[in-house]
């Protein structure tokens, strides 16, 4: 992607509302393939999946002179996380390709939001999942007969079964990575536009997995050369008990390998499960933008999070922060539902008080999730025991 900054702003459709949609606003603006139709073709198809995309950026709180605004990719979402995008995206690439059955694996998040945009365009679905976080999903996602939910017992074997199942039943496997970056690209433009309007940001902080995210966003910002301004120092965090990116970035596993996960139930954000992001391919790209801005990964462990989110500042607690910035955190039972936007709040402030993010500095910090309000009785369709392939169910709507 290459542009200037007059062309990319002069691009940007200003009838369409970021906090309605990104992926309207910014459509013509980014350069997602090749001027031969098919461009045309995917942003026309856009308009056909697109449901709710919404981001704004809300001030959150100051702490120890640093000042902490929320990039809210939750609340305005359809599905109340940042794969709604995903979704959107994903379900475009699809409908240009004729295909019309899919497989997808998830902890949680990516799955509703495939199922959710996947109902409107009446794609056949089949969505595996680690059985513990079956309490994560709403049953409501997986209503419709051609929606599938398949329950894994054991999370290592999620992706092989999924794949296998694909190639076994000839569906489409989904999403491929590049649709994956090419999501985050609109995250991208958004905080593009507000940074040449003159919006300056330190530190720009997000909780990650493979890291998609910060690659599509930063290929954005690098798109219009000297017109950008100085690109904010990046700095990724995961849970401790799942840090395989942390582990990479600080040359214990220069791969970015890690153990497989063998239960959700134990991490901190049970929806980023996968231990071995390596498969994607994305360690590489992340080392260089964190080589580019001077940043930095770090981890959030148990007794962190709870400190932190229960701790006052400046008056009152986190949630209580967000909740006056109008973005309501779901808990049920007296905790956080779904942690990840969260991690990346607590990270920030961990890296206030060490810190590696002095006084005076402006920060953004992605919530990728947290609003969702998903009932947690979901019931699989079929559910894959710890023995053997068991992959022979009937392929086909519900009766």
């Amino acid at each position: 992607m290459n542009a200037t900054a007059d062309s990319f702003l002069a691009a940007i459709d200003q009838g369409a509302d970021a906090e309605k949609s990104v992926v309207l606003r910014y459509r013509d603006a980014l350069r997602l393939e090749p001027d031969d139709g098919q461009r045309e073709l995917l942003n026309a198809l856009f308009a056909e999946t697109s449901l709710r995309e919404g981001v704004r950026i809300v001030p959150v709180l100051e702490h120890r002179g640093v000042r902490i605004d929320v990039l809210d990719e939750s609340s305005l979402m359809r599905t109340g996380t940042l794969k709604s995008i995903d979704g959107c995206v994903t379900i475009a690439h699809c409908l240009r390709e004729g295909v019309r059955r899919v497989v997808f694996e998830s902890g949680g998040n990516t799955g509703a939001a495939l199922t959710t945009y996947a109902d409107r365009a009446e794609l056949e679905t089949f969505c595996f999942v680690p059985a513990e976080n079956l309490p994560v999903l709403d049953s409501r996602t997986f209503a419709r007969p051609s929606a599938h939910l398949i329950a894994v017992e054991d999370p290592r074997r999620v992706k092989a079964v999924a794949a296998r199942f694909a190639e076994r039943h000839g569906a489409r496997r989904v999403p491929e990575g590049t649709w994956r970056t090419q999501a985050s690209t609109f995250l991208g433009a958004y905080l593009l536009e507000q940074m040449l309007e003159g919006r300056r940001y330190d530190h720009l902080v997000q909780s990650i997995s493979a890291a998609f995210g910060p690659i599509g966003i930063y290929q954005v910002l690098r798109s219009v050369g000297d017109a950008t301004p100085t690109l904010p120092r990046f700095i990724g965090i995961q849970q401790a008990a799942n840090c395989p990116m942390v582990h990479a970035w600080r040359g214990d596993d220069a791969a970015g390998e890690g153990a497989a996960v063998e239960s959700t139930g134990k991490l901190l954000n049970r929806v980023m499960y996968d231990g071995q992001p390596q498969t994607h391919g994305t360690f590489q790209p992340l080392k260089r933008i964190l080589v580019e801005t001077g940043g930095d990964l770090a981890t959030v462990d148990h007794d962190a999070f709870y400190a932190w989110t229960e701790r006052s500042l400046s008056g009152s607690d986190l949630l209580g922060h967000l909740a006056a910035a109008g973005i309501e955190i779901t808990r049920r039972g007296g905790d956080v539902l779904e942690k990840a936007g969260l991690v990346a709040l607590v990270g920030t402030l961990a890296q206030i008080e060490a810190g590696s993010i002095p006084g005076g500095s402006r920060v953004l910090v992605c919530l990728t999730g947290g609003t969702a309000t998903p009932d947690g009785v979901a019931k699989p369709d079929h559910w894959v025991g710890t023995g053997g392939d068991d992959l022979d169910f009937v392929v086909g709507e519900r009766p």
